[in-house]
């Protein structure tokens, strides 16, 4: 008959609780998001798209257009520029644009933004 030491029993259900916790947080939690937050808090994060929302006018936040899943941070600018030059408005004295960091959910369609870069 084997007999474990205290400090082993102590130690193997600390590792389990850790576990667990990592468990329920993967499950309950939103792992990608604090994965990207930390890694990645001032920009997309490598499997994030970007996406792009051009207000013409910026006292009226109602009024958008918007250019889903571009590549990068530099093509959301360029898009943002070239609406900005559709509404003679080249030097954004009128409107405003940002470029949304996003991932699309696992099990659903739905867009989460997590950053809205200038």
């Amino acid at each position: 008959m084997k007999h474990y030491s205290a400090s082993f029993s102590i130690h193997l259900t600390l590792a389990q609780l850790v576990l667990a916790a990592i468990v329920l947080w993967m499950i309950f939690g939103d792992p990608v998001t604090n994965i990207a937050n930390l890694f990645y808090s001032a920009g997309p994060a490598p499997w994030e798209e970007v996406d792009m929302v051009y207000y013409p006018d910026r006292r009226v936040p109602s009024v958008s257009e918007s250019m889903p899943d571009l590549g990068s941070l530099e093509e959301c600018r360029t898009w943002a520029r070239q609406m900005a030059a559709q509404h003679d408005d080249r030097d954004l004295e009128r409107g405003v644009y940002e470029c949304r960091t996003a991932f699309v959910r696992l099990f659903s369609s739905r867009r989460v933004h997590r950053l809205s870069i200038k």
